[in-house]
């Protein structure tokens, strides 16, 4: 009975100093990448990473007989943690330190804690307090002193008489063609179908990049990629453009944040001009739960049953909705993300990963989870073994994040304000499922799986009911269409002008459709690839002429594909239609001129102050309130 006892206290202690390593190894992604896990989702963690600790010391009690006691019941400790975390590890380089590195360090605190105690019995105990809970609070504290505060203005302008609200839907990693509302076979998306009626379905829509980053700062600011320079090689957006949001603040707005996706965050200069944040989202851990081991874990005992944090983000909205009058002394622009489609694919309520498929949960997590970690250069699956499975529990992610979006619009109809709300909803990107080079994911490549995406637009005063727009457009667009349709002046900084004139049938072009990709290397090891838009440490540009689609690479031959004869991009045509060929490269290049669009191998000056904006810009701005 002492040595369970024994096993039991030296397992707490071991459970504390692996939250320890736990909550300080946390800080490495807040210092690469502008974000990380808050203290909240850490809070949630803690209890299981401290039962993890009980039952690794209790199992370990016949080592206390041993002559070596506490030292080798510690080391054992240190044993066992590592067996788990290799059991349930990413299969991919980039997570492989921290396999060792946590029960390493758990172990060494555990060891050192030993020492402390020869000074005083309580003091170890009163240091591992001390490290577990600044350990918590770390990634925040770096946050605030490494990257630039967003400033949130408190005063707002007096809005204009009777403006509608804004609510701006991301339907994150949904690809297209994998929707009812666009011809597919599965009845995936009866909420979609719904508003395609009610208001303009554009048939055929590129995002202006392949993630989630540079797609929403592209969003947020109306630029591409290389313009507004938040991508895989410099991951923060500056204050040089005002985001929709501050254009709305300025105009009386007051604006609202809903997401669990990590990207949106203020570390990565994307919050910029909400007034207000669920941050209560950030404790859901949202698509993260695969980076936690414990949560792995969890996932592998059976013991967790979670989406994205798509049901908290539709809650969330639902009590917004709910609280705030109908007639509201001010307009609202409410801005959500849905990342339920988004990998690991198994993470879902069960009703919708098993929508369409039968195989066992075991199966479907071991694909799922083998899927994630090639995503970052880990060994991938054989695409013809994994490729419907993964469709079907894709497809049951599209599935769930469809009906959130119904119990959005059905927030709006019970508050009676839904027809008087710009409702636009799109993807930031679509998703590859193994058509290309066996790659699962997004991020790589500009094939029309990774840049097809839904956009629909619902405001009755403005937009008539079942509105089929065909020209092909840019979602960069999305900016000005909302200040359109809130008649409402853009500022000056736009490279894609509204798309309203095209729902109200005008032939018109409102501006060129790229979509850019910059070196993903620098977010991960990728593998060789022998598919010309897949080739790790390049940079590409897009650009669409009607059907005819022109990749451009930082190295090599360009591509050229007529989407109309060949939808599957499967014949480069650049040495077959020369002409076609220098007339869309000639087009691509005026372009860039106009838009001021770095060369693709230009030098990227990450580390230097932004670029200033021009006077003339700047009063231009300030005179409309967007800049003060």
């Amino acid at each position: 009975m002492q040595t369970l006892r024994r096993a039991l206290i030296l397992g707490v202690a071991f459970g504390v100093t692996t939250a320890i390593a736990t909550a300080w190894l946390g800080l490495i992604p807040v210092l690469q990448r502008g974000f990380g896990a808050g203290p909240e989702f850490f809070a949630r963690s803690a209890p299981w990473i401290l039962a993890l600790g009980v039952v690794l010391g209790l199992a370990a009690a016949p080592v206390l007989r041993l002559r070596t006691g506490r030292v080798g019941h510690a080391l054992t400790l240190g044993l066992l943690l590592y067996g788990v975390q290799r059991a349930v590890a990413l299969d991919a380089p980039i997570f492989a330190p921290a396999v060792i590195l946590t029960p390493a360090i758990a172990t060494a605190l555990l060891l050192l804690g030993f020492a402390l105690q020869r000074v005083g019995p309580r003091l170890p105990w009163v240091c591992g307090l001390v490290l577990l809970v600044s350990g918590t609070f770390a990634p925040p504290v770096a946050l605030r002193l490494t990257r630039p505060a967003v400033e949130v203005r408190t005063e707002l302008p007096p809005s204009p008489a009777d403006a509608p609200d804004v609510v701006l839907m991301v339907l994150d990693t949904v690809r297209a063609q994998n929707l009812s509302t666009y011809g597919y076979a599965r009845p995936t998306s009866p909420a979609l179908d719904a508003l395609a009626k009610e208001g303009a379905r554009f048939a055929d829509a590129t995002s202006p990049s392949t993630w989630s980053l540079p797609s929403h700062a592209s969003l947020f600011t109306g630029r591409f990629p290389s313009s507004h320079g938040a991508h895989a090689e410099h991951m923060y957006l500056d204050a040089r453009f005002p985001t929709l949001a501050q254009v709305l603040q300025a105009n009386g707005y007051e604006t609202f944040c809903i997401t669990a996706n990590a990207w949106i965050s203020d570390g990565l200069g994307l919050t910029r001009g909400f007034g207000w944040q669920d941050l209560s989202l950030r404790a859901e851990g949202g698509a993260g739960l695969g980076f936690s081991f414990i949560h792995r874990l969890l996932d592998r005992l059976g013991l967790q049953d979670t989406d994205k944090g798509g049901d908290a983000v539709a809650s969330s909205f639902e009590e917004w909705a709910a609280s705030r009058p109908a007639r509201s002394e001010r307009p609202a622009f409410v801005f959500l993300n849905f990342i339920e489609a988004h990998f690991p694919y198994h993470q879902l309520p069960k009703d919708y990963l098993f929508r369409f498929t039968d195989r066992p949960y075991s199966a479907l997590r071991r694909i799922s989870v083998d899927l994630l970690g090639a995503q970052f250069g880990g060994e991938r699956p054989q695409a013809e073994t994994v490729r419907e499975p993964t469709l079907d529990m894709y497809d049951g992610g599209v599935v769930y994040t469809d009906s959130l979006v119904d119990r959005v619009v059905a927030a709006l109809r019970a508050r009676g304000s839904l027809d008087r709300t710009v409702f636009v909803v799109l993807a930031d990107h679509g998703e590859l499922l193994g058509e290309r080079d066996d790659f699962f994911g997004h991020g790589p490549s500009l094939y029309q799986q990774s840049v097809g995406v839904p956009l629909l637009v619902r405001y009755p005063p403005r937009v008539a009911p079942g509105v089929e727009v065909a020209t092909p457009v840019s979602t960069l667009g999305v900016f000005a269409t909302i200040l359109d349709l809130a008649e409402l002046p853009p500022p000056t900084t736009l490279q894609v002008g509204s798309l309203v004139p095209l729902i109200d049938g005008a032939d018109t072009r409102p501006g060129p459709i790229l979509s850019e990709i910059h070196d993903a290397t620098a977010m991960g090891p990728r593998r060789p690839s022998q598919d010309p838009q897949m080739q790790p440490g390049l940079r590409y540009r897009l650009m669409r002429e009607g059907d005819l689609k022109l990749v451009v690479p930082s190295a090599g031959e360009p591509l050229l594909y007529d989407l109309a004869a060949d939808p599957g991009e499967t014949r480069n045509l650049a040495a077959e239609r020369p002409e076609d060929l220098r007339r869309m490269r000639d087009r691509l290049a005026r372009i860039e001129s106009e838009l001021a669009l770095p060369a693709l191998d230009a030098e990227l000056a990450v580390g230097e102050a932004a670029p200033a904006i021009d006077d003339a810009t700047r009063e231009s701005l300030q005179a409309l309130g967007y800049l003060e």
